[in-house]
């Protein structure tokens, strides 16, 4: 019953995983300058993490250890005699890392924090004759412990202040402390409380309550090197689901059954009582029966507070059956629910082929369980979007799926956010679009000068010849000429203005030569004018990629060089660009003498509104567009550094921004 429970507790996953991780050459040179990194835990704290004969034990131990290959860093404990410890030596730098955290105010003076791997429910625990609470609003004025300097203990005091806490320096104290009548209730975390009830308080404690409030924890590390969060946010979601699960299965299954073994022993031994041994057997019959009970009122609980809707179909018939939540989700009740001849009419059209894509992966064994995100239509008349996750549990003679079960959330706020973002991210690329449109009209401006120039000069001096001598055919047809040459040339001006105008988003044969001599042709006014001497190595290279968002790039990068380079007099200026294959990619590299970026904003140049300029000369979206755009869009890598190479014989500093871009995208 238990291994079952936690098996159905966590069936969905939380995160997207991949199979490795790609860092960064600026994260890769941080781990190998920095060799180890130093660990704390809270040192009391199963089944998650304790210390143990000096060594760190439990489900956290085990995923540090796939972290430390995923990062190819030794990763070292450090010991502390309680949590309070472990967080002033976080204060102190003497920690690196935290293994299992959440957010809090007062944290974030000194952490940074990944995104949570863990997704755990609040309880409360009572003595085991409490009946069930409801309404948290019956702890007011009551007695309830909790562990000092937990996060949770922080949350509970802001939003139940008339409830008496007292802190405990650990669980197993304060459980013992319960135990004694000292405390009404004790609150922490349903797994961490199921444990110790399990191993330590069988049929003396249990939990009678929940919190609408959940402890979401990840792993924390010291906000003075911001490159250990983007580490470790990309190692987490590289831990497969199946090696998460096996981690669970060992600190959680396998401690029940040694529970549960030590309790039979008990029985057992008492036994021998001959006199007492019906009462005995009856009692723990009874006992028995009681605990499978509080499972089974926990295993709804749990479901209940995760907001977790509970189905079963069978294709053939098409006949579901559904639990409460799962109506609930979309404002229904379960019994109108079922005067619904058929649940496919609620979902969206448009999703529909979603869902049966689904479901032929799973059922072609393509894909380990069926799993997909669609909108269902509710009480109200309004869409909401729910994430499903199921598989098939049995199949007819012919192979054909005769049940399938599995389970809803509701992820209408998470979707909605998604949408948010993806909407800021249209309007951080209007945004520098417009940016780079300003800076090309004040270039084509230089540029058109000289051609309308020449034109007014030849028109203006042919009429002034005419008033004075005859004026002969080669004169007028040399005028005409140079007119017409100088028309031509605005007029290319203006075609290819145009196409970076272009909001047509297509998929074409690029040839990066001529990207970059678009990207430079935008600038040739201001690099002249700047006396900035222009090196190309450039092979050819030929991409399947979208020309206009590359192009939007290597402007960006041509700017910040050229405004660079504008700020220094009497000095050989320069801008290098080579490009060449490298394992079937396409590198670009761009640098210049500029003497390169102060190192504390190495780190910061790809970030939103980030600028070295004054509020006039930038928006500070550039490069971060330009790294949205070749990271998300044209799906390849940018990264920068400081390089020194030679210039005319000189040792010269600048900024390199290197491109790899695939040769074709999916």
């Amino acid at each position: 019953m238990i291994k079952t429970f936690f098996l159905l507790l966590f069936i969905f996953p939380a995160f997207l995983f991949s199979d490795n991780i790609s860092l960064t050459q600026v994260e890769k040179e941080y781990l190998i300058n920095k060799k180890s990194l130093n660990l704390c835990i809270d040192p009391s704290w199963m089944p998650y993490e304790k210390i143990e004969d000096g060594k760190h034990i439990g489900m956290t131990a085990d995923y540090i250890k796939l972290l430390e290959e995923y990062i190819k860093t030794e990763i070292k404990l450090v010991k502390t005699d309680s949590w309070s410890e472990s967080l002033e030596f976080g204060k102190q730098r003497k920690c690196d890392i935290f293994s299992l955290i959440m957010p809090t105010a007062s944290r974030l003076e000194y952490l940074d924090f990944t995104k949570p791997y863990f997704d755990i429910p609040l309880v409360l625990t009572t003595q085991i004759q409490e009946l069930f609470i409801e309404d948290i609003n019956f702890l007011n004025g009551k007695k309830i412990g909790i562990v000092k300097d937990y996060a949770y203990a922080e949350i509970i005091k802001k939003k139940y202040p008339k409830i008496n806490l007292f802190h405990e320096d650990n669980i197993v104290n304060g459980l013992k402390n319960l135990e004694d009548g000292k405390y009404f209730g004790f609150i922490g975390t349903l797994y961490i409380m199921d444990y110790q009830i399990q191993r330590d308080f069988a049929g003396k404690l249990k939990i009678a309550g929940k919190f609408d409030e959940k402890w979401q924890l990840g792993i924390a590390s010291r906000n003075d090197e911001p490159l250990l969060k983007s580490i470790f946010n990309k190692a987490i979601l590289s831990i497969p689901k199946d090696r998460k699960q096996t981690i669970l299965n060992k600190w959680l299954s396998i401690k029940y059954e040694k529970s549960y073994f030590d309790s039979l022993i008990g029985v057992l031994t008492v036994s021998i009582l001959v006199i007492l041994i019906i009462l005995l057997i009856n009692k723990k019959l009874s006992m028995e029966i009681k605990r499978r009970k509080e499972a089974e009122n926990l295993l709804n609980l749990t479901i209940s507070s995760a907001n977790v809707g509970v189905w079963s179909w069978n294709p053939k018939t098409n006949k579901n059956s559904i639990n409460d939540v799962w109506a609930s989700i979309i404002g229904y009740t379960k019994e109108e629910i079922n005067q619904i001849s058929d649940i496919f009419t609620l979902i969206h059209e448009e999703d529909i082929i979603l869902i049966n894509e689904a479901l032929q992966k799973h059922n072609k064994d393509e894909s380990i369980r069926y799993e997909t995100e669609f909108r269902m239509l509710t009480k109200d008349g309004t869409y909401k979007w729910i994430y499903s996750n199921g598989a098939i549990v049995s199949r007819d003679k012919e192979g054909n799926p005769s049940l399938i079960v599995g389970i809803h959330q509701d992820i209408n706020e998470r979707k909605l956010l998604e949408l948010e973002v993806l909407k800021q991210k249209d309007l951080f690329i209007q945004q520098s679009r417009q940016a780079a449109m300003g800076e090309m009209l004040e270039n084509i401006a230089h540029q058109w000068r000289q051609p309308l120039s020449i034109i007014t000069t030849v028109a203006s001096g042919l009429k002034v010849s005419k008033n004075i001598v005859p004026i002969k055919d080669e004169d007028i047809d040399y005028a005409m000429d140079n007119i017409i040459k100088s028309g031509m040339y605005l007029s290319q001006t203006i075609d290819d203005f145009s196409g970076f105008l272009s909001k047509d988003k297509v998929r074409a044969k690029v040839n990066i030569k001529k990207v970059l001599e678009n990207a430079i042709y935008f600038y040739q006014a201001q690099i002249k004018k700047e006396d900035i001497n222009l090196v190309l190595n450039i092979d050819n290279c030929n991409i399947d990629s979208y020309e206009n968002e590359l192009l939007q790039c290597l402007l960006n990068i041509v700017s910040n060089s050229v405004d660079a380079l504008s700020t220094f007099d009497n000095r050989k200026k320069c801008i290098i660009i080579d490009v060449y294959e490298e394992n079937d990619k396409c590198i670009i590299s761009i640098k210049d003498n500029a003497l390169g970026i102060k190192e504390e904003n190495l780190l910061k140049i790809f970030e939103p509104y980030f600028t070295t300029k004054h509020k006039a000369q930038g928006t500070g979206i550039g490069l971060y567009m330009s790294h949205e755009i070749i990271t998300k869009h044209l799906l390849g890598q940018i990264e920068v550094r400081n390089v020194k190479f030679k210039y005319l014989g000189e040792i010269s500093k600048g900024a390199c921004f290197k491109l790899v871009l695939p040769k074709s995208i999916p």
